[in-house]
């Protein structure tokens, strides 16, 4: 195994800006933009259309191969379009665009701050609750 870092990794001091810092919250953007490539395998299926309301948790594309996985909403609003749009690598990627309104979740998903450290689930489990949301109920 190749180690070039000593520390594991680049540690540069001056960086170091929000050390100390309280994290803040931001309020909710006006629009984002959700891609369906999040991953290094097929790209999700977008199974919204302009127009459809979301919340979070909503599933906006589905697994679409061996390598795949389902893309959930991370904010409630309409779908204003579905489009290519700059990924950070710089190529247009396709994404599910969506003006926010709101916070509302999805029914089922637990937004109390109560922390399950672990769980009594087998693999098959977890994977169902994952490509299943109404599992999670």
């Amino acid at each position: 195994m190749l180690k070039t870092f000593k520390m594991g990794g680049v540690h540069p001091v001056e960086n170091k800006l929000s050390a100390g810092k309280a994290i803040e919250k931001l309020p909710l953007p006006k629009t984002v933009s959700i891609p369906v490539a999040q991953h290094i395998g097929a790209p999700a299926t977008v199974v919204v259309k302009r127009g459809d309301e979301v919340k979070v948790g909503t599933i906006i594309a589905q697994s679409s191969g061996f390598v795949s996985t389902n893309i959930h909403s991370s904010v409630s609003g309409k779908v204003k379009k579905i489009d290519d749009v700059m990924d950070s690598s710089g190529y247009k990627k396709k994404a599910v665009i969506i003006d926010v309104a709101g916070d509302e979740w999805e029914q089922g998903i637990d937004t109390s701050n109560n922390l399950i450290k672990e769980t009594h689930l087998d693999a098959k489990e977890i994977n169902a609750k994952i490509l299943q949301p109404e599992s999670l109920v």
